[in-house]
Order: C-alpha cells, then structure tokens, then sequence
C-alpha cells in the first residue's frame, strides 16, 4: 500500500548513510554490537531515554490520510501525515494505535503500509529520523511491526530517502518478499523469510519511485515500479534485469495489480488510467473528467476503484469483467480521496475510503453507495484565523484562499467563552499584505509550477525580490503578510517561516504538522490556523534572537466546543471533556515502538488554569509558573519518568456464565509505589484493600458477584503522578430466573432563592429542589424499593445543614442502593480557583467559613460504595456583586478524575449561565430534567422506562430549545457505567 501525494515533503533531497543497515533489538541487535569498540557497545546497549512530546488526539486523524488497509478479520489500518497509524474495527471504532519514534515538524509522518499475507507483518515507511541512532541523516527507514501485538520488530535502512509506497508479495499462507519504494530513486526488494534482508536494489529509475509491486506471472516473481520519469518498469526478481518498461507523458504516482485476470493499473499527473497485462503489453485506457489521486482493486479483483483529486471529488468504481465499465460513483468525500481498500461481508463489496484534507474515512456499500459509518474527529482543519487584544477568531468552514476565509467563532483567553457573535467577528485584525511601500503577491512557479509557489515582495509596485518555495520550505504560499519588517509565510506540511526584506530565511516557527492556511497579527502577537486542527500563538519579538521559535500557547477546539489549552510543557485549562483531546507521544527509542499517555491522565500535577491564564499575560511560561507559584505550589513533573501505571488484565475481557460470581486477574505496572486501585461494577465502587500493598506487576485478581444480565468491571490504578487508562471487563450473566431487585434511593436535594444576603437572590432554586424531591419520591415501589429524602432550602439549606446532609448521605448509603444529589443556587470560585456552593448564609468575602467548598461535595461522592448522579444547577447569573467568578470546570473535572463512576450532569458548562424564567417554573435545566423523567417525555424507544442516556439526550435538546442556543448542559457518564433506568412510568 502507497503514499499518494504530489506535494510530499518526503521529496527532500537528504543525504543518507551508504551502508545497507537492519536494525533489531534483539538477537541481530546483539550480533551487531559485538564488532563496535567497548565504548559505542555502552552507548548502544543503554537502554533509550523515554522523549514525551504533547500531540493532539481528536479520537481519529488530524493530518492527511495516506494509506488504508483492511484485514482479514474485518480491522480497518489506517496511517496518517499526523504520525499515527490508527486501528478501528468496522464500526468505526478505534481499537488502538499503533506508533513508532516522532519528532517536531516532519519527522514521524507515515506515508505507507503494507501488511504480509499471514497478517504477521506490517512495514510501515514514510518520514522518519534517524539521527538518534546515527551519526548519517537518513529519513529512508522502513518499521517491522508485530501487527497482532504492535510490537517493532525490526528497524530496515538502506535507502537514502523517504519511503513512499511498500507492498508484500501475495503467497497465500506467508509472504515471502516486501518490496519498497523511494523518492532516493530506487525499489528495494527484501527477503521477509530471511530477517527481512535486503536481497536487491532496483536502480532503473531516473526520478523518485513513488509506486511499487510483486506479480507472480508463470510461476515467476517480478516487480512493477513507477515513477516521476513517467515509466512504469516490469523488473525480472531472478534475473534480476528490466524485462519491460514503457514510458507515458505525465508522471506516474500510482499502481494497482489484479491478480485474478493478470493486470496491472497504472496513473498519475493525467485524467486517465492506462491498463497492462502481466507482460507489459498495453491492453486499453481509461479515461476521467478529473485528475485522478488513487488507484486500487477490491479483495476479489472483480472492480478497479478509483478516487479524485479535484473538485467534485468522487470515488468510481469499474467491472473488470465488463471491460471496466463504470459502475457506481460514491461522492460523499468533500475532498481529495487519498487511500482506497475494501471488504465482502454477506456477499456483498463494501469500499473503505480515506480523505484528504478533511481526514475522513467512509465505509460504505458499493452496490448502492450507501454509508455504513463515517470515522472522523472531533476537530475540524483551520482555514481562516483572526486575532484582536484577548479574542481569538477562526473558521473550520473554507470560503476562500490566503486566510481571507470567514471566522465563525471566537474563544476569549481571558475568559474562555466561546462566542459566534459575527459583527465581533469582524472587528478581528488579521495580516496585512501591506507595509508602507513594500507589497506582497503571489505568482505562479516553483519546481512544481504552482500558482502560488512564488511570493513576491514588491517596493512600490516593482519586485524587489522572491521567495520560491520547494518541498524544503512548504511547497506552496498559502497565507502570508507584514511582522514589521519582516515577511511571514505559512505553507504546506506545517512551514511556517519568517524572512527579512531581501528573502532571507530568518526563523522557523515551528509546532504545526498540517498546511498553515491563515496568519493573523495582533502587535507582537501572531496566531495561525492549520490543517493540524490547531490554532498556535506566537510571540514574534523572539524571532530576531532564535532560529527556531516554539508557540506560547497551543488552542483546540472540537466541532461540539469542548476545547484544551496547553504550553510547552504541558500545562493546560479545558472545558469538563477537552483534556482528552491531547495527550504524550512517549518516544522510546528508534528501535522501539512508541507509546500514547492522555493529559487528563496527569489532571493532579499539570491542570492548572492559573499557568495558562499567566502565560497569555505574559507570553512566558516560565514568568507564568513563578507567578502560579506564589499562590499555589507548581510541581515539577518529567513526564517520561512519571507515567502512570498500566493495568494488565490476565484473564478475558469478555465473559459469558450462569455463575453467580466471577475471578478476574490482573498485574499493575508502576514506576512509583502504587496508592490506590479502584474497582467499579456497574458504577459501583469494590471493595479492593490489600490490592495496593503487591508489589509492581505481581498478579493480583478481584471477585466480583454479578447481576443478571450485563455487567461492566472497571479497573483503575493511581500512583502519585497519574491514574491509568482504566481495563474493562464484559460480563454477561444468563440465568433462568432474572434477578428483581430493587435499590434504595437516597436523594439529597438542595435549593437556594433566599440568601442572608438578599442581593445574591434567585427566583426558581428552591423550587428546583422541592420539585424534584416530589417526583422521586413518586418512582417509590416503582423502580425504587425505597425513596428515602432530605431536602434542604433557603434558611434550611445552611453550611451545617448541608454538610449534616452529605454526613448522612455517607453514612446510610450501601453497594445496593444509588444516590442522587442535586443542588441548585450560586457558585463561585475564590482567586486560587477553588468553588464554592453558596448555601444560604454565605458571605463572599469569607468563603472558607460561610460557604461550602466543592471538595467537602467531592470527597462525600467519591467515597460512596453506590451509583451516585449529581445534578448541578450552580452557575445563575443572578446578582453576585463584585464580578465573582464562577466557573464550574475544575469542580467537575476533579470529581471525574478520581476514577470514580459517578454520573454527573450539569445545567450548563464553564462560565455559562444557567437561565430561569417565571413562565418556565424552574430553571431550564431542571425543567428540561422533571420533564424528561416525571412526564416520560425522554422514554424515546417508548418502553415505558427512561434511562440515563435517554435523560441527556433529551435535556441536553430540550435546553438548547428553551434558551435558543444560550444554555449547554454536560453530562459525563463513565464507560464502566451500562445504561440504566432512572424513572419508570
């Protein structure tokens, strides 16, 4: 399987190491130290220090989608220009990831896979570094990969240059050939039987190779290679000689073979496929309305699958059989169709396709083009961006070139609300072309004849001088404009360069990954927006004293506005949801796979809204931690050294029995001694004492007493840096007669209108509380064996009540029984940005003694053995004097990140208000709620029951419809937690 793209930086012209070198850490790693000096033994011996370098993770690609394979077993492999090669089954669903060594700018961009017959091996080629290893630069490696496992076998390197495309030869049970190509010029053929040893060289072409294949024609082996010098070459693997070739007028980027009637496709730069037998000998064309961008024959060789690569992008379909007549056109694709491959499940062909700039992959089925699923990300590419004091504007949707597209939203550093107000919008500075008498255009030229490959920096109207940009330095100027004196442009593969008045290259900034399409300039200040998804801010007064300039601050924001922004060392502010959205690349070594920690891991040691906030005062992340510092102490964190410990489940994930309890083994591995290991059921907290106490990765194993049908485990451990990604346990139990049982519900409800101080009044809070009391305590002898209710408002709903309630909540409550605790009224955050529930004799200048800190609610709820939900209702606009902020974030994020399996909904996110209206009777959110349960208007499969899932969905709509837009509620429920009924009718 191929890289398929004309601009590919990989055209780099580097310099490479002459000797043919494989690299394995194991046995032949040993064979080869034993011939270096006692003191290169050492080095190479040492076990590599880990390099964690912050990435963005949407949950799918955010760079260019280079290759796609599907395996037997139905696993959809796709690698990306966003340095990951990602699994997902066929629901779309990602399974793992699979990573090698990465490094800033270029370095780690897949470009190409192929995976061998028996589904042993997956080689993985593209752009990767190996200046760690070497003293020689050579981007030209080719990864072994233990596919099943994930594990690097093998590091192959003798190319000089990159690898564009790879393909195993097809020899049913195993392959016993990979062939490479490269833009050095050369195919490498390499015996897989023998530790994947270079056993040929093919030197024919005279321009990069950017296509390859094995043919098996009469029992003999032979390679097809393409290129950039327009031939395509039939090479004789025995032999070892160039049988055929024949040469076209256009440059040639892509292969297809079709084993089942020996042909061989071919295309590139042109609006044509040409198609070959076996022997070379040119059998017809096909011809295109549009440039063609890939070429592919489905599983069985029945249809040759085609995709564009211009506007209106389609992907064709054509019977072989019948003399390749187009079949069907699938044009859901809203950009350039860069990988194809496809799968026959009940007879019939489903296609898998993956997009360009808009990272999407489609599955969908050929006989009528229907989509099956969609896999995308959360995020969206940057077109245009725009900035102006603390408002930072941008727009996901292209409306035109040179970052002149339309913003469509703004994020507030200050205060970090998102807004769509257009006419602020349009008061956003962006960058000018213009600086006195100097002008700057662009024009047509560069080594691929571009339109805009030439910027010209004119002086009163007459070109001065130009900068032509070539795969080194973007390819292409997409955005440019004035920094003072001094030229800013941004092109392709993430180049983002500044050059003085004569042309001259004079900083990189360096951090995006995807095309740079705008720029925008507010003093000292430049952001940009990329193809990455990302927005970067940058502090343009260092350029003069650096080479290569890092941004200050890094903003994503998703399609749903959950957003993270992080600095160079990781700290980060995000909304309830956005932390998990960036996470560490944790670089092993060359020779080693990488790994993938999430932020939202690192919550306790990196969460700090306060560094951010400073670091946009100041544009300096060190001046920001020693002002952090004074008011909260800053602890130091090595990411590579504090990871967090991985659990190791030791028995299966799924598990289907009629017993009534069941074993379930595990290990934890941990750099630090272990704190603490939370075991959740079905939301419900396990009793796990003595687990901590093993030692790192000794066995340890869990009883869990099941309920009749679905049971959900979770297993967590914390040491004191992070939390691990928790493991799951499915576990089905089937039994004749179905368990009936009932829980206790105990409901803490609280509501405050009435304050001591009047001028913190509401309308609706207590109301909320009193009204939702009333309807639980409906649901007794229904779905609730009990309702058991304490209800506190306004005089009642005092610090000591209040407390009295959550004492009473932790000591009545048992595993068998859920908790539900609302609470509605004001919430405020003191200057070190702890919140505070405001109970009735509240004082908001002595908060620690009037007020109820959110950890006293937090503590209460992560302690309890039951399902808990918390409904929050605490961010009213009201009449809080002296601009208290109230910014309900952190309150959930810190509940959410104790491992618990709580289930919480808020009325409304971050700094949002939460609205009331006389009319409505109660707030939105708790309307919204009392509707969905009491009334059954959320019982939407009409099964007479509402679930937890159906609440959200329908108070999330249902608010958004109240307040026209105004008002968004949250609600996190845990994986470990099955749906489940709150209310029945």
């Amino acid at each position: 399987m191929r890289y398929s793209f004309l601009g590919l930086v990989a055209i780099l012209l580097l310099n490479g190491c002459n000797n043919t070198q494989v690299y394995t850490p194991k046995k032949q790693f040993k064979k080869t130290v034993k011939v270096l000096p006692k003191k290169v033994q050492k080095t190479v011996q040492k076990k590599p220090e880990i390099e964690a370098i912050l990435q963005l993770d949407t949950k799918a690609h955010t760079g260019k989608i280079n290759d796609i394979i599907v395996t037997k077993d139905g696993d959809i492999i796709s690698a990306s220009a966003d340095k990951t090669i990602r699994v997902y089954n066929e629901n779309g669903i990602e399974q793992r990831k699979i990573l090698g060594q990465i490094g800033v700018g270029n370095e780690g961009k897949v470009f190409a896979m192929a995976l061998s017959s028996d589904e042993k091996y997956l080689a993985v080629g593209g752009y990767f570094d190996n200046t760690r290893a070497s003293a020689n630069i050579n981007h030209g490696q080719i990864r072994i990969y233990d596919y099943k496992r994930g594990k690097l076998l093998q590091v192959l390197k003798s190319h000089k240059n990159v690898i564009v495309d790879l393909a195993f030869s097809d020899d049913g049970d195993k392959s016993l050939f990979l062939i490479s190509g490269s833009t050095d010029k050369t195919a490498k053929i390499w015996d897989v039987q023998n530790r994947f040893r270079l056993k040929d060289t093919i030197k024919f072409h005279k321009k990069q190779v950017y296509s390859v294949r094995i043919i098996k024609n009469r029992g003999k082996y032979f390679a097809v290679t393409a290129g950039y010098d327009n031939q395509v070459a039939l090479y004789d693997m025995q032999k070892k000689y160039i049988v055929k070739s024949h040469k076209l007028n256009y440059k040639l980027q892509y292969l297809a073979t079709n084993s089942k009637y020996q042909h061989i496709a071919v295309c590139g730069s042109s609006k044509e496929m040409v198609i070959y037998d076996f022997n070379l000998k040119k059998i017809r064309t096909i011809k295109s309305k549009l440039k063609l961008s890939y070429i592919a024959y489905d599983k069985k060789d029945a249809f040759l699958m085609s995709g564009t690569g211009s506007n209106p992008y389609y992907l064709a379909l054509y019977n072989v059989k019948q003399n390749y007549k187009l079949q069907r056109k699938f044009k859901q694709h809203s950009n350039t169709i860069m990988a194809i491959d496809s799968f026959y499940k009940d007879n019939n062909l489903y296609v898998v396709s993956g997009g360009g700039d808009n990272k999407e992959i489609y599955i969908w089925l050929a006989k009528n083009a229907k989509v099956k699923t969609k896999m995308e990300g959360v995020g969206s590419s940057i077109w245009s961006v725009g900035i102006k004091d603390n408002e930072i504007g941008w727009g996901n949707r292209w409306t035109n070139s040179q970052g002149k597209s339309t913003l469509q939203k703004s994020i507030n550093l200050a205060t970090l609300k998102i807004s769509k107000n257009s006419k602020a919008l349009k008061k956003l500075n962006k960058i000018s072309i213009k600086n006195g008498s100097y002008t700057l255009s662009h024009s047509k030229g560069g080594p691929y004849n571009y339109s805009d490959a030439v910027l010209n920096i004119k002086k009163s109207g007459k070109v001065k001088t130009t900068i032509v940009k070539d795969t080194t330095n973007g390819l292409q100027n997409l955005c440019y404009g004035w920094y003072k004196n001094y030229v800013v442009v941004g092109g392709a593969h993430g180049h983002l360069k500044v050059y003085d008045l004569e042309g001259k290259e004079i900083a990189a900034l360096v951090g995006h990954t995807g095309a740079i399409w705008s720029i925008a300039l507010d003093g000292d200040r430049l952001v940009s927006g990329s193809g990455d998804q990302t927005i970067k801010v940058w502090d343009m007064s260092k350029i003069t004293s650096t080479k290569y300039l890092k941004p200050i601050l890094n903003i994503f924001v998703s399609k749903e506005n959950e957003w993270i922004v992080w600095s160079e060392s990781g700290y980060f502010n995000s909304s309830v949801g956005g932390d998990k959205y960036v996470g560490y690349h944790l670089n092993q070594g060359v020779n080693k796979e990488a790994k993938y920690v999430g932020s939202a891991k690192f919550f306790d040691t990196l969460y700090r809204p306060d560094i951010i906030k400073n670091i946009w005062q100041t544009s300096s992340e060190k001046k920001a931690i020693l002002f952090a510092g004074k008011i909260k102490k800053v602890k130091k964190l090595n990411i590579a050294t504090s990871l967090p410990p991985v659990v190791n489940l030791l028995s299966s994930s799924t598990v289907k029995t009629t017993k009534k309890n069941i074993t379930i083994n595990f290990s934890v591995e941990s750099n630090e001694a272990i704190k603490e290991i939370i075991v959740l059921h079905n939301g419900e907290r396990v009793n796990t004492r003595g687990l901590k106490r093993k030692k790192s990765n000794s066995s340890r194993s869990v009883t869990i007493e099941l309920q009749g049908g679905e049971n959900i485990i979770s297993i967590k451990a914390k040491n004191s840096s992070a939390i691990s990604d928790e493991v799951l346990v499915y576990a089905t139990r089937t039994t004749k007669n179905r368990d009936i049982f009932k829980p206790t519900l105990y409901l803490l409800s609280i509501g405050v209108s009435k304050y001591e101080n009047p001028a913190y009044n509401l309308g609706v809070a207590d109301k909320d509380a009193l009204a939702m009391s009333k309807m639980f305590k409906k649901q007794e002898g229904k779905i609730y064996k009990e309702v058991i209710v304490k209800t506190l408002t306004n005089k009642e709903a005092n610090s000591d009540n209040i407390l009295d309630g959550l004492d009473w909540i932790d000591k009545e409550t048992t595993s068998k029984d859920v908790v539900i605790i609302f609470i509605a009224g004001h919430g405020v955050n003191d200057d070190k940005g702890t919140y505070y529930f405001l109970s009735h004799d509240a004082n908001l200048e002595k908060l620690r003694r009037t007020a109820v800190k959110w950890t006293e609610i937090q503590d209460t709820i992560t302690s309890l053995p039951s399902k808990v939900i918390l409904l929050a209702d605490t961010c009213h606009s009201g009449n809080i004097t002296g601009g208290q902020r109230r910014d309900i974030t952190s309150a959930v994020k810190s509940i959410i990140n104790t491992g618990t399996g709580s289930v919480i909904m808020t009325a409304t996110t971050g700094s949002g208000y939460s609205y009331e209206k006389t009319e409505w009777g109660h707030g939105a959110f708790t309307k919204s709620f009392l509707d969905g349960v009491g009334k059954m208007k959320a019982d939407y499969d009409r099964d007479g029951a509402v679930t937890i899932k159906e609440i959200d969905l329908y108070v999330t709509n249902n608010v958004k419809k109240l307040t026209k837009g105004k008002q968004k509620p949250t609600t996190i429920v845990p994986d470990s937690i099955p749906d489940f009924a709150i209310g029945i009718r």
